[in-house]
């Protein structure tokens, strides 16, 4: 087995067959599976999950919660639980477009050993906007990222990394609780190597009403951003001061410039 993707939903009973599919579609020369991890929904995600699974046994595991967690253990034991050396990632309320998504990704990291993780473009859609669709990443996103591109901002679309998982070892127990699971997983892995990015479009970003970042505003936005700073550098034994403390600091002009309006 090359690659586990693991799948994570909670309500996603309109988008998960799309995902779902878009991860059956995969066309490699190596083995894979899909590891759904399914929040105990209270709509019909868990059904159609349970119907993908009946009929893609040799594909498909479930690991169903008993009650919803709301946390990052599932993902966790998801990711330490898989036999894979490459892990892969997608939200059930995004897609991928490419068939050869994972197999150009796998050849990406068997060739770049000096990266922890590698990433792609994805088209940004707002679900329920008059906004047209952009691409997720600039025209100069850089090919070959550091740790200090990341902490600066999280510029890695939740449908698009896969991870060297002897990148990470065993994840801090502080992990768990965190709001977000990509970002620091994304920072946790840049501690061990660089990041990679394929200029290529080949999955679907979707935001829409119901997602957590989607229905703050702006100045929620930035608290939480200084929040994340803070706390992740603090988690870390305060050895990124020298790049987050500027970060903070800009952070928190902007939140006074627009407390002043």
């Amino acid at each position: 087995m090359e690659v586990s993707v693991l799948v994570t939903t909670y309500n996603h009973e309109k988008y998960i067959a799309q995902a779902l599919d878009s991860v059956l579609m995969q066309e490699t020369d190596f083995d894979y599976e899909i590891v759904i991890l399914e929040d105990c929904s209270t709509d019909a995600t868990r059904e159609i999950v349970l119907a993908y699974q009946k009929r893609h046994p040799d594909k498909i595991r479930l690991r169903l919660a008993t009650q919803n967690e709301c946390s990052n253990k599932p993902f966790v034991e998801g990711f330490q639980a898989a036999p894979s050396p490459y892990i892969a990632m997608l939200d059930a309320d995004d897609y991928w477009t490419s068939p050869k998504k994972l197999q150009k990704q796998v050849e990406f990291l068997d060739a770049h050993p000096e990266c922890a993780l590698c990433f792609h473009n994805a088209l940004r859609i707002y679900e329920g906007e008059k906004r047209g669709a952009l691409p997720h990443n600039v025209a100069g996103q850089k090919r070959i990222s550091a740790i200090e591109d990341i902490w600066e901002h999280n510029f890695i679309a939740g449908c698009t990394p896969m991870v060297r998982k002897d990148a990470l070892g065993t994840f801090p127990e502080w992990y768990h609780s965190l709001l977000w699971g990509d970002w620091p997983l994304y920072i946790l892995c840049a501690l061990h190597g660089k990041i990679g990015y394929i200029d290529e479009i080949m999955g679907v970003y979707r935001i829409h009403s119901q997602g957590f970042w989607s229905k703050l505003d702006v100045i929620q936005k930035l608290e939480w951003w200084i929040a994340f700073y803070e706390t992740m550098n603090a988690n870390l034994g305060f050895r990124f001061d020298s790049v987050v403390k500027p970060l903070v600091s800009a952070r928190r002009k902007e939140l006074a410039d627009l407390r002043s309006l």
